[in-house]
């Protein structure tokens, strides 16, 4: 057993003090990190697949604009003019790249989301001992050093 020089009750009752700040703000922690997990987890499920969702349709659309905007430009020039239309090639490449982007994004959403639930999955665990510790093991020490410093106070008052 270890041996402990303590010359006065109220260190003990400052380390019993620390030991409970210590419990509640691990506690507070375990809470803002459960939140913010959730937040990512709800970002990755819901908003970012919308975002690019929304992102592809506009991309889509400008596709569409940007081709359209060739064939009229096109049908107007004249075959021997190679630099007429130079501008609506640029407009429908540019729409093209932004397309294939979205489409890439959509393609990766799932991925990535698997990805976070493994992490999610091995994070939690971790939060859920860290949170045991808070909820039990420093529970159990503060409660055993109170009885210990009543026991004291009584031993002292004799």
């Amino acid at each position: 057993m270890a041996k402990a020089n303590v010359k006065s009750l109220a260190a003990i009752e400052t380390f019993s003090e620390s030991i409970a700040k210590l419990r509640h703000d691990t506690s507070k922690q375990i809470d803002e990190i459960r939140q913010q997990l959730q937040r990512v987890s709800s970002w990755l499920e819901k908003e970012l697949p919308d975002y690019w969702s929304n992102e592809k349709r506009i991309a889509e659309r400008r596709w569409t604009e940007a081709r359209e905007e060739l064939l009229r430009c096109t049908a107007k020039a004249r075959a021997e003019d190679e630099t007429s239309c130079s501008v609506q090639r640029k407009m429908l490449s540019k729409a093209t790249e932004r397309l294939k982007l979205c489409e890439e994004r959509m393609r990766l959403i799932p991925a990535c989301l698997m990805q976070w639930n493994q992490f999610l999955q091995e994070i939690s665990t971790d939060v859920r001992q860290v949170d045991d510790l808070a909820e039990s093991t420093l529970l159990n020490a503060w409660t055993r050093l109170q009885s210990t410093i009543e026991t004291l106070k009584k031993y002292a008052n004799q």
